[in-house]
Order: C-alpha cells, then structure tokens, then sequence
C-alpha cells in the first residue's frame, strides 16, 4: 500500500477496523460490513482474507490483513471480528470461496481427497498457517490493536478436530469483548469455559438503518422494473445444494400453489455469487419448472441494496439464505428459512430469537410451505 492510499490518523485516537468474509460476494456478509460500519465514529479500513473491491455489489474496498498491519500496525485500532459463521470456516473452505467459480471444479478435483494437499493449497492462497483463517487471536496482531468479535457464529464449533477448536478459544480468551449470534455458539463457548454474550445478528437492524436509502433503491433499476411488472411477489432464493431435481420440482410446485392463492408472482434472487453459494443454473432450472404458470422475474443484480430492496417490497419471503430471512423479518414480511436439519446455522438461529420456529423444515409428509406464506 502507497502512502498516497492510507487513511489519515482517526481524530478520536484509536481506528477502526473491520475484518471479515466481506471480500467475496455473500449478500449477508457485505450486508454486515455496512451494518458494522453504519454510525461509526471512527476511520473505518475494512479487512479481509484477500485485497479486493466490491463497490460494485455495495460492498467496500478491502485490504489483505498483512497490507492493513502494514498500513495501521503502529496506531491504536479496534479490530473486530464482524459477523457470520466466522469460528468456523476453515482454510481449505476461505480459499475456494475467493477463487473464480469456473476455477472451483478443477481446484477441488486436485486437492479434496488429500487433506494434506487441500492445507498446503490454503496456505498458500491466503499466506497463513490458520485453520480457522477469519479468526485472528490478538497475539498475532500489533501490540496496540485490540480484538472484538461481534455477534459471530459457530454452531459447527464441536464438529472441528480438536486443533481447530484450540486455535479459536485460544483466539477468542484474548479478546476485549466477545459476542455470539445464536445458542447454540453460546453454550458451546461457555462448555469451554468462556463467557460470551449473546447478540442478534447485526443484520436484523436494516430496517432502522437503511430504510430510506432502500426505499430509494427500489424506485429505480431493476426493482422499479419488477414493480411494473409484479403486482405483488414472494421473494425466493436457493443454495446451490438444493438444486436436485425433485428439490426443484417440489419447490416448483409450492411456489405455484401459494402465487395462485396469493394472486401474486415470484421473484427469483441469488443471495451469493462467490463458490459454494448460489448457483445461477439452479435459479433457471427452478424458472424453467415455474413456467407461463405464474408471473415471474429474476433480479440479476447482484448489489446488496437492491436485493433489501426486493425483500422489503415482498408479500413473503422463502429461502436458504438466513440473512434473506433476517432483512425480511426486519421489514414485517412474512418469511421463513428452508432448512434441512435443525442443525443447519440457520435453523440455530431462528431457534434462538423466535418464540415460535421460523425455519420450516422439510420432510416428505409436511407441506414445503407454512400457511402465512402458501396462503
């Protein structure tokens, strides 16, 4: 980094920044940078695992770790650990998430079946020895910066080897404040003899934050587009894992049945283009099954604005997506995660903030739907 692009020293002394997986495209972790960064008094450099720019998503301009320590190692800083299932990504995981998707299937031909090959590939993309790479303990970090984790998940804590899990307690007995997201991360930290407390998912305060400059999304580009040519629409997104056929062909069948009773259409979105999110060949499979059958678009635009946009102008909600389920509660709309066990993260997390389960999960002999969305 020149010193042309530093920052200057922030007034009140002590900078801030904002590490996390906002540098690849997830619609919940960009959405948590700005969350993060809302209100903020300080300077602000955002941080993640690779240098990248995603003002074009609504995201922000992030700096590799090492260029950040680097750039602020000698002033007074907060580091904080933004968000996400971040105690639990592992390298091998970070690392395919930051390649181009058309790379992915060749890298994980190469290297899945060889734990070995797939740590030496990590390290080698990230430039960290890590495990868990989101996770930096405050040792490993200049002498004046101190470390925070903000309403972060790990509900597959206990499922990591016994390595991993050391290197995170390790990381998060040396922070300044710690904070989880869901029960589940909570009482698993507090097994291991830490004291966390529990915070909502930052995400749950779009409305409040964002509500203007969302209502202004919506007035132009595709979402104005969209309200010409939808009276009224569900919302609806899945991850690339529930692409199989009879997935589709039953997700198909729900949507129609609950458009037809609502006399409204159906939006498709993808809430992740980075590897391992959404995949755009599912979300034409599920339109090519909806057919002439139903009013229906697809929002191609990947920018996290218009896709709060497209939640909070919805009449329902249904997806994989946790953080699409969060904006949309944060508008009213009537929503509700699609999950396959009640050990997914999302299902953890509703679990943890809702009187009554918010996810609906999916047997064979259960409607796909509940009824505030179907009918």
């Amino acid at each position: 980094m020149t010193s042309a692009t530093r920052q200057a020293a922030p007034a009140n002394g002590r900078r801030l920044i904002l590490f996390g997986a906002f540098d690849r495209h997830n619609f919940g972790d960009l959405l948590l940078a700005r969350c993060a960064a809302a209100g903020a008094r300080s300077e602000i450099v955002f941080v993640g695992l690779a240098a990248r720019d995603l003002h074009a998503a609504d995201g922000f301009r992030t700096l590799a770790l090492a260029d950040a320590i680097a750039a602020y190692g000698n002033e007074d800083a907060d580091f904080v650990h933004v968000g996400g299932e971040l105690l639990t990504t592992t390298a091998w995981e970070a690392a395919v998430m930051l390649q181009p998707p058309a790379d992915v299937p060749r890298i994980v031909a190469l290297h899945d079946r060889n734990a070995d090959a797939r740590a030496a590939w990590a390290q080698s993309v990230l430039g960290t020895a890590r495990r868990i790479p989101y996770v930096v303990a405050r040792e490993a970090l200049p002498a004046r910066w101190r470390t925070h984790f903000r309403a972060v998940g790990g509900v597959a804590f206990d499922a990591l080897t016994a390595a991993e899990r050391n290197e995170v307690l390790g990381a998060l007995q040396g922070a300044t404040t710690l904070g989880v997201r869901d029960s589940t991360t909570l009482n698993a930290l507090r097994h291991a003899g830490l004291a966390p407390d529990l915070q909502p998912d930052p995400a749950a305060a779009t409305s409040g934050l964002f509500r203007t400059t969302i209502r202004q999304r919506g007035r132009g580009g595709e979402i104005a587009a969209l309200h010409a040519r939808l009276r009224s629409w569900i919302a609806v997104q899945l991850g690339a894992e529930w692409g199989d056929d009879a997935t589709l062909d039953r997700v198909a069948r729900s949507l129609l049945s609950a458009s037809d009773a609502r006399d409204g259409g159906i939006a498709l979105f993808r809430a992740g283009l980075a590897p391992w999110h959404d995949d755009r060949d599912t979300l034409q499979r599920l339109a090519d099954r909806l057919g002439a059958n139903a009013p229906l678009a697809i929002l191609e635009s990947p920018r996290v604005l218009d896709i709060c946009a497209l939640l909070a102008g919805a009449h329902a909600y249904v997806g994989t997506s946790l953080h699409g389920w969060i904006v949309a509660n944060a508008f009213g709309v009537p929503a509700r995660c699609l999950v396959r066990s009640a050990a997914d993260k999302a299902a953890r997390y509703t679990d943890t903030w809702c009187k009554v389960p918010r996810q609906w999960r999916t047997p064979d002999d259960e409607p796909l739907f509940p009824p505030e969305i179907s009918g």
